[in-house]
């Protein structure tokens, strides 16, 4: 005689399914939740390596004239403002460079000498002319000197201090830190063993380092800093013109320190900016090495980043007048 299920044997039967059937869904929700996290970080590394690669471009595209003497108005210029583990404590660098890496080579600017600002900007900064709408890395680029135009020159501010007028673009989302260091000269490098050389703070606003070192941090999809459990991403950049700017040429004399120097190492006293409400200092007001009247690098604003932005100069723009960039050495 056939025997049928009991009522206890059946729920029995439909607990162990039950259980059963969460543990296949939280197994299946990790494995994709896993897999999500991943797809996200290996796209911020490939989007963070590409920016690496535009910013390494860039600096061996550096220019220096063949002028006979150190200029402050072509000078690498290094802000420390910490470990560069976040936005508050990352480093701005800035130099002069000729080619398409970072404006992209849309920009005008990419067939003149310009000058290139590198910052990590937290969402909701305020102060340029447009908030911050992504945590990232951003640039900002400005005309050389010799480019800027000449009436009302002493009117209207064309350097990096003027917040206003060069709206920063961004480069790579997803960077939450910035930290650079130089090695200054090569009198010390023994062998290939030199990064125990390479130092936070670069005083030396008239010359170019020997090398530069770059490191990136990323953020973490959920929130969390990979960096506790991950290794920064890192380059090491040797200048091509670190000769050029040193061997014949002379320190600039104390005329062209006043004119140029004295203002670009922050005459203006103005206040540090600060980042998305919070407490970090920023660069570009006067309180950087060399906040007000800074000498600037060639080129006009109004082209294209790396991603196809503009470099913005707020409002309609500021394209100087033509006049060919100034005699020298710099790389294309």
């Amino acid at each position: 005689m056939r025997r049928a299920f009991t009522l206890v044997e059946l729920l029995l039967a439909v607990v162990l399914l039950g259980v059963i059937t969460v543990l296949t869904m939280m197994t299946f929700n990790s494995v994709t939740h896993g897999w999500q996290i991943s797809t996200d970080y290996l796209d911020k590394m490939q989007r963070t390596d590409f920016a690496l690669n535009q910013v390494v471009s860039g600096l061996r595209s550096l220019y220096y004239p063949h002028s006979g003497e150190q200029s402050y108005d072509y000078g690498f210029y290094l802000t420390d403002n910490g470990d560069g583990e976040d936005p508050d404590r990352s480093d701005v660098i800035e130099w002069s460079k000729r080619g398409s890496a970072i404006v992209g080579s849309k920009s005008a600017a990419a067939d003149t000498v310009h000058r290139v600002q590198l910052m990590v900007l937290e969402e909701g900064n305020h102060d340029y002319m447009e908030p911050i709408e992504v945590t990232g890395l951003y640039a900002r680029h400005c005309p050389d000197v010799t480019l800027r135009p000449k009436d009302n020159r002493d009117d209207i501010d064309f350097s990096f201090a003027n917040d206003e007028m060069y709206q920063p673009v961004l480069i790579a989302d997803g960077i939450v830190g910035f930290n650079c260091r130089v090695l200054p000269s090569d009198e010390k490098v023994e062998a290939e063993h030199d990064e125990s050389l390479f130092e936070d703070k670069w005083d030396t606003s008239n010359a170019v380092p020997y090398k530069v070192e770059l490191t990136f941090y990323l953020a973490d999809p959920e929130g969390r800093a990979y960096r506790s459990n991950t290794a920064p991403i890192m380059r090491i950049v040797r200048i091509p013109l670190y000769e050029q700017g040193k061997d014949g040429a002379a320190p600039p004399s104390e005329k062209a320190a006043r004119e140029s120097g004295g203002a670009r190492r922050g005459a203006s006293g103005g206040s540090g900016r600060t980042s998305g409400g919070s407490g970090g200092t920023r660069p570009g007001s006067g309180g950087q090495p060399g906040g007000g009247g800074q000498p600037g690098g060639g080129g006009q604003p109004g082209g294209g980043s790396a991603g196809g932005g503009g470099f913005r100069p707020g409002g309609d723009g500021m394209r100087p007048g033509g006049g060919p960039p100034p005699p020298g050495g710099g790389m294309p």
